[in-house]
Parts: structure tokens; sequence; C-alpha cells
């Protein structure tokens, strides 16, 4: 059996946030290819980025208002 380490919270979170370099996205985008378990938690974080970015928008347009 082959032992793939899994991307780590870390990387996922700046994958989500769109913050790897082109040299860091590639072996993590290779991986997510083969193990469903760090796809499921990249759309996790996907969701939460997304989640914190429309409550700093709400946030930000209620301080003008």
């Amino acid at each position: 059996m082959i032992f793939v380490a899994h991307i780590s919270d870390n990387d996922l979170e700046r994958l989500a946030m769109q913050t790897l370099t082109d040299s860091e996205t590639g072996p993590i985008e290779g991986h997510l290819l083969i193990c469903p378990e760090c796809r499921d938690r990249l759309e996790a974080e996907i969701e939460f980025v997304a989640a914190m970015r429309s409550a700093a928008v709400t946030i930000r347009l209620e301080g003008i208002s």
C-alpha cells in the first residue's frame, strides 16, 4: 500500500484564498486529483472563505450606513 500525505490545513486555506504561488499550486492540484478526502476538505474551506468574505462586505456596508 502506498501512503500519500494529505494537504495541510494551511495549504488548503491558502489555496482557497488563492494565495499560493504557481510552484506550490501544482503539486497540491495533483494530489487533489487522487484524494477525495482533500477535495472535500478544500470544498469546505472554499465555502468558509466565501462566508467570511461575505460577512466582511456586510460589516463594511453596515459601517457606511
